[in-house]
C-alpha cells in the first residue's frame, strides 16, 4: 500500500505535470515539423554539453586512458550531426521515437497496473495501445515522414501522458 502523505502530493503535482504536458502535445501537434526540428536541435546542444563535460571529467581523470575520450568524442560527432544536419537529426529523432513509444506502451500497463486501486488501468491500457501502434506506424514510415511524424506523435503522446497523469491525480483526490 502506498502512503497517503505521499499520494497526496503526487495526486496534486500530477494534475499540474499532466496539464503541461497536454498544452505540449497539442503545441506538437498543431506544428509538427517545427515542433521536431526544434526537438532535434535541443538534443544537438545536449549532446553537445554531455560531450564537453565528459571531455573534462576525462580530462582531469587520474589516469588518462584514451579509451575514456571515446565517449565525449562520440557525444561531440553526434552533437555535430543534429546540429549541422537537420534532415539526419530528425530522422534518428524518429528511430528514437519508434523505440520510445514501445518503452512508454510498456510503462502506461505497468502504470496501469501499480495504480489499480484508483481506476486507472484503462487509462494505462488505452495509453499502452496508442503509444504501440504508434511506434509501428513511425517505423513503417521511417524515415521519409520523420520531420512531421515525430513533431505529430511526440505531441499525441504527451497529451495521452497529460491526461492519463491529470485523471490519476483526480482519482487519488476522490479516494
Amino acid at each position: 500500500m502506498i502512503e497517503k502523505i505521499w499520494l497526496d502530493k503526487f495526486a496534486k503535482k500530477s494534475k499540474k505535470a499532466g496539464i503541461v504536458l497536454m498544452g505540449l502535445g497539442i503545441a506538437g501537434f498543431l506544428m509538427p515539423t517545427f515542433f521536431t526540428l526544434t526537438l532535434s536541435y535541443l538534443v544537438g546542444w545536449l549532446l553537445l554539453f554531455a560531450g564537453f563535460t565528459q571531455a573534462y571529467s576525462a580530462y582531469e581523470h587520474k589516469d588518462h586512458h584514451v579509451i575514456s575520450w571515446l565517449r565525449p568524442f562520440l557525444n561531440l560527432v553526434a552533437s555535430l550531426i543534429f546540429l549541422l544536419d537537420s534532415n539526419i537529426g530528425m530522422a534518428s529523432l524518429g528511430l528514437l521515437l519508434a523505440f520510445y513509444f514501445f518503452i512508454d506502451a510498456y510503462a502506461g500497463l505497468a502504470m496501469g497496473q501499480q495504480f489499480k486501486e484508483h481506476g486507472i488501468t484503462v487509462w494505462g491500457v488505452v495509453n499502452a495501445v496508442i503509444s504501440f501502434a504508434l511506434g509501428i506506424i513511425v517505423l513503417m514510415t521511417w524515415p521519409m515522414s520523420s520531420a512531421w511524424l515525430v513533431g505529430i506523435f511526440v505531441g499525441i503522446t504527451l497529451f495521452f501522458d497529460g491526461l492519463m497523469l491529470l485523471f490519476l491525480g483526480k482519482n487519488i483526490i476522490k479516494r
